[in-house]
């Protein structure tokens, strides 16, 4: 398991490629090559799916449509979908049906954008979890870091063109260390190092870069300098010192370094570690995101008590190694709860801060660690809500600020014309109780619409 620092215990990282000028060498002319072919190929997917047959179109009518941007929700809407698109967004009064567009009633729901859980790890859950996770409602994932970026990519490219069921997914490939290695690691050995595994990332095409805590401050900011260089995301952990307590990087460097997402919350100092007034305006000024997981925190916290649960009905749907994997890192685990409570308790209060404060959070869980199950951005939303957010601002983590932060706003994220159809349809309101998130009635993903019979169906059953 990856190392867990003595007041702060949970694991990996992550961020997200974007779009830009490359510098002039001929490698990296070579990287943006292999990148343009990799989004020719997304867009080849997309244009696919845009050229569906008319009579796949269909419009969800007299629904309440929740708008994640305003934060309002308007009621009796019809919502027009086209190929992966959403075409049209009106009262309900004011929509005339054309052609073969299949009608699907809404009256009483609530339609949402699809969710995002901002940090999961795939090649621990394995390929079973994605129809379970779209099933819950979850149509985009990002994942911090598994042993093979070329599956983990297969396998999002045939949930985009509709081969398999499953989220859309961005991911990093291996994580850079320069510790012990688990097998979704990459040991790096010094600065030099560090920036020749960045190039050799972005020339397979990965979607960022991640690290974890391991690093010397020589090489974090040789992996942040060369990841600037390539217009690469650089997101994860930030470097811890050698006795577990605080970091060799702070929170304020590794900002001002680019570092575009802390995970965990690390590089927020807790209560007793001392307090940089300057942190809160750097991370606003340089646009810096924070993914609490918040979930794995309470997870560490009540793992032998969540083990002796063996009637959780989840565990059937997860693959007989993803359960196998949870069972060895269990040993692992303190036998006593009370620091990992009190390291819980701290975060949460943290997250309140931060939001307050105006520093822009990620909705994510850790999924693929002990009893950190599939779906369970659900639970981070209400433990975002249970720390003090409006159960508006804990909605956003999981839907707009997800596309905000990979660059895909005008694209996905709200419940908008001309965005992708990603979708879900609520029973419940979850502006009045966010716990109405697991009440998912039907999805749409990618324009493609999964009622609750279908969704039950494609859940995997191992008992």
């Amino acid at each position: 398991m990856p190392s867990i620092t003595q007041h702060d215990s949970v694991v990996a990282g992550g961020a997200v490629y974007q779009e830009g000028v490359l510098n002039r060498s001929q490698k990296t002319r070579s990287m943006r090559n292999r990148r343009i072919g990799i989004l020719a190929s997304l867009v080849a997917v997309l244009i696919c799916q845009l050229g569906r047959a008319e009579d796949d179109s269909f419009a969800i009518r007299h629904v309440n449509v929740v708008d994640v941007i305003s934060g309002t929700t308007k009621p009796d809407m019809a919502v027009l979908i086209f190929g992966n698109r959403i075409v049209e967004v009106v009262p309900d009064a004011q929509f005339k049906a054309t052609g073969d567009a299949k009608n699907i009633d809404g009256t009483g729901k609530f339609l949402i954008p699809g969710m995002w859980d901002m940090h999961v790890h795939l090649g621990n859950a394995t390929e079973a979890a994605l129809p379970y996770l779209v099933s819950l409602g979850v149509t985009g994932v990002r994942d911090m870091g598994s042993p093979s970026f070329a599956t983990i990519h297969r396998w999002s490219i045939e949930a985009l063109s509709g081969k398999r069921i499953g989220p859309r997914i961005v991911a990093p490939g291996p994580i850079l260390t320069m510790g012990d290695p688990y097998y979704w690691e990459m040991v790096v050995h010094g600065p030099a190092d560090g920036r020749a595994a960045v190039d050799m990332l972005a020339e397979q095409g990965v979607d960022f870069i991640k690290i974890t805590q391991t690093l010397d401050r020589d090489t974090y900011f040789a992996i942040a300098d060369e990841s600037r260089k390539l217009n690469i995301t650089l997101a994860g952990h930030l470097p811890v010192n050698d006795n577990g307590m605080g970091y060799k990087v702070s929170g304020i460097e590794a900002s001002n370094a680019g570092q575009k997402c802390f995970e965990h919350t690390q590089g927020i100092p807790l209560p007793f570690e001392t307090q940089d007034p300057a942190l809160i305006p750097t991370l606003l000024k340089n646009g810096t995101w924070i993914d609490p997981t918040l979930t794995t925190y309470y997870a560490r916290a009540h793992v032998h008590e969540l083990a002796d649960r063996q009637d959780d009905p989840r565990l059937k749907h997860l693959a007989p190694g993803f359960r196998q994997f949870w069972n060895g890192q269990i040993n692992d685990f303190p036998k006593t709860s009370k620091i990992p409570e009190q390291v819980f308790e701290w975060r949460s209060q943290e997250v309140l801060a931060l939001y307050k404060a105006g520093v822009p959070l990620l909705a994510g869980t850790d999924m693929g660690f002990p009893y950190v199950f599939p779906g369970d951005v659900t639970r981070e939303m209400e433990l975002f809500v249970e720390a003090g957010l409006p159960p508006l601002e804990a909605l956003r983590t999981a839907t707009i600020n997800p596309a905000r932060y990979l660059n895909w706003d005008k694209v996905m994220g709200s419940v908008d014309e001309g965005k992708i159809a990603d979708l879900v349809i609520l029973d419940g309101d979850p502006l009045q109780d966010i716990r109405n998130t697991r009440k998912v009635r039907s999805v749409v993903l990618n324009g493609r619409f999964l009622d609750r019979q279908a969704l039950d169906s494609i859940v995997p059953n191992f008992q």
